[in-house]
Parts: structure tokens; C-alpha cells; sequence
């Protein structure tokens, strides 16, 4: 049962919500926190239920967002050194190779016994799950939190390197298809976890663009991925939740998988990669809902309070010619560079445009 005033939940299953809902992809950088409170005095309810991970949520209400992403429950601890003197390379649970906390776009996946015999990878604890059941019944009904989960493109060609999986797509695809099982296997194990612990909605975030371009061709993400994705968010809509799928770069020709996989919302859709969403609401209309194409850099930290504004009432006013769902939010998380004005501007427009019939 919806509630009448939740927008986010009508919106993002395209349903006519009367109003056009705001995103916030994931906290924002405490930097940009604190002034932004500081300029326009916003205040914590002073509640410990809004706390999770140390992160004060009511404040994310406070500013006027109706959902956020929580990144905080993908996995539990794990990690190694290679230079066990030096400390300086360090291989996350993922599989991923870090110098000086900078992802080197390597990873140790190279063969399957170290596959087979990974040990580093663990799921998110019974007490922050715990925490995170009490968390979701306290103050689950104030705001929507949406449980970011991790992608399996993204995370196979991390674990292995992008020169190794560039090779492997060559001469050893039977091992990229054991890497995606292994995380396949990972991320419904963590989906059945989130939903006990009070979760039903979801973000996956695999970043398949680049700049104009896919980072892997169509027709083998389709080959490799596409059966994967459909068992997964068959897993989440069985429960009657809902999931969204995040991407940077450039996507506009592969929404209509995500459409095939049954993937509620597409979030990000930057501009700067070359995606037109105007485009997308005339070929698309209301098969799947939009999240984002407020660009963080042109707009949020570069651009104007008149800029935003225009952009964001040309926005809506396109969304509802097509009859396409909608749902404002930054491209990226707010990091410390974007303007507090720009974020102010992006929620007040779009809570006075939204109500007006156009």
C-alpha cells in the first residue's frame, strides 16, 4: 500500500504521482555538508534513530530530498597487501588493487583458484544488519532509503584488470563467465539479506558508459549479462520491490535492455557523455523512469541559479509532453566542489515547477 504523499514510490513505478519527486545519490561529501547547513540553516531533528553509520539522515530530509542511496551495506570487511612492508598496494574485497587509495585498474583475478579460493569477500555483518533493520522500521516511512547494490560488469572487470579482461574477452571468456557467476552468486545471496533486514528498494550500479560510447559492446553485455540482470530483478520484484539501475557515461542505446530486464528506473543519464534524455522521453514515454541528467559539473558546480532553473523547467515541461516519469537528481554524488545554491535552486525549482500544470 502506497502512501498518498509518497511521490518517489507513485513515480518510480509510473504511476501519475502529481508531482515530480528529488533524488540524492548517496550522502554528500561532508565538506559540502557543512556549508550548505551553515548557509541556509538547516538543522537536525536531533534524533538517534536518523543515525546510520554515523551519517545523520534527517538532515538529507531537512534539505527537501525524498530519497537517497545508502552505499553503506555492499560488503562487510576485507582486504590484503601485496607489499606487506610498504602497505602501499592494497586489494580490496572486490578483488581490486589500490595504491594510496587510487583504484590502478588492475585486479588479482587472474585464474580460478584464486577465484575458487577467495577469502576476502564478505557479506555486511548480522550487526550492522541488525542496525540497519532498526534503522529502516524507525524512519523508513520519513524519507525513502533505496540500498545501493554492486554491478556485476563493473565488478568482474575490476577484479580482473582491465588490460586482463580486455584479453579475456579474446581468449578466455569461460573465465570472465566464472567471475560473473561468482558475483552473481554474491549479489542474490546480499539481496536476500537486505530484504530480511527491511530493504525493498534497490540500486545497482554498474557503470557500462563512457564518454559517447559503451564501455562494452551491446550485444556482448546482452551475452554475458542480460539472463544474470533478469534473475536478479525477478528476485527483487517478487517481494514487490523495486530496483534501479545506475550507470555514468553514455546509455541512451541500451535503455531498451534495461527496459527487457524490467529495471523500474535508469539513473544518472548524464548529458556531458552525450545522452539527450529529451530523446529518450520521446522514444521511451513511461516504460521506465528517468532519475537524474542534472549534470554535476555544468550545472551544480559551474553552472548559474538561472541556469539550473531554466534547465530543470525545460526538463519537466519535456517529461510531461512524452508522459515520462521522472525524478530530479545530480548525475553524481554531491562532492565538495558543487555549489550549495545550485543544490537549493535544483529543490526549490522543482517543487514550484512540478506542482504547475503546464
Amino acid at each position: 500500500m502506497i502512501k498518498e504523499q509518497n511521490y518517489f514510490l507513485k513515480t518510480l513505478m509510473r504511476l501519475n504521482s502529481g508531482a515530480i519527486p528529488i533524488y540524492c545519490t548517496g550522502f554528500p561529501e561532508e565538506d559540502f555538508m557543512k556549508e550548505y547547513m551553515k548557509e541556509y540553516k538547516i538543522l537536525s531533528d536531533n534524533n538517534k534513530d536518523f543515525y546510520l553509520k554515523e551519517k545523520d539522515y534527517s538532515l538529507i530530509k531537512n534539505i527537501g530530498f525524498d530519497a537517497i542511496s545508502i552505499w553503506d551495506f555492499r560488503r562487510g570487511k576485507g582486504h590484503y597487501f601485496l607489499d606487506s612492508e610498504k602497505k602501499e598496494l592494497k586489494v580490496d574485497g572486490w578483488g581490486r588493487v589500490y595504491k594510496n587509495n587510487w583504484y590502478t585498474w588492475d585486479g588479482v583475478f587472474k585464474n580460478e583458484d584464486i577465484l575458487n579460493n577467495w577469502k576476502y569477500l564478505s557479506a555486511p555483518s548480522k550487526n550492522n544488519l541488525l542496525k540497519l533493520n532498526r534503522f529502516l522500521k524507525k524512519v523508513g516511512d520519513k524519507i525513502n532509503f533505496v540500498l545501493s547494490l554492486p554491478g556485476l560488469f563493473e565488478k568482474t572487470w575490476q577484479s580482473m584488470g582491465f588490460i586482463y579482461f580486455s584479453k579475456c574477452i579474446r581468449k578466455n571468456i569461460d573465465f570472465i563467465k566464472k567471475t560473473i557467476d561468482f558475483f552473481f552468486s554474491y549479489v542474490k545471496n546480499l539481496i536476500n539479506m537486505l530484504q530480511k533486514a527491511g530493504a525493498s528498494l534497490f540500486l545497482i550500479a554498474d557503470d557500462i558508459g563512457y564518454n559517447n560510447r559503451l564501455f562494452i559492446q551491446k550485444n556482448m553485455f546482452k551475452n554475458l549479462f542480460l539472463d544474470k540482470y533478469i534473475e536478479l530483478v525477478e528476485i527483487i520484484h517478487n517481494k514487490k520491490n523495486l530496483v534501479i539501475v545506475h550507470s555514468d557515461g553514455y546509455i541512451s542505446n541500451i535503455i531498451d535492455l534495461f527496459i527487457k530486464i524490467g529495471f523500474d528506473g535508469v539513473q544518472s543519464i548524464e548529458s556531458n557523455a552525450g545522452n539527450n534524455i529529451f530523446d529518450l522521453f520521446k522514444k521511451y514515454n513511461n516504460q521506465i523512469c528517468f532519475i537524474g541528467n542534472i549534470d554535476n559539473g555544468k550545472y551544480l558546480t559551474f553552472g548559474k541559479k538561472q541556469q539550473v532553473k531554466h534547465y530543470i523547467d525545460t526538463l519537466i515541461k519535456k517529461s510531461r509532453k512524452y508522459n515520462s516519469s521522472l525524478i530530479i537528481s545530480p548525475t553524481q554524488q554531491i562532492n565538495s566542489i558543487v555549489q550549495p545554491k545550485n543544490i537549493k535552486t535544483m529543490i526549490q525549482t522543482t517543487k514550484m515547477f512540478s506542482h504547475n500544470k503546464y
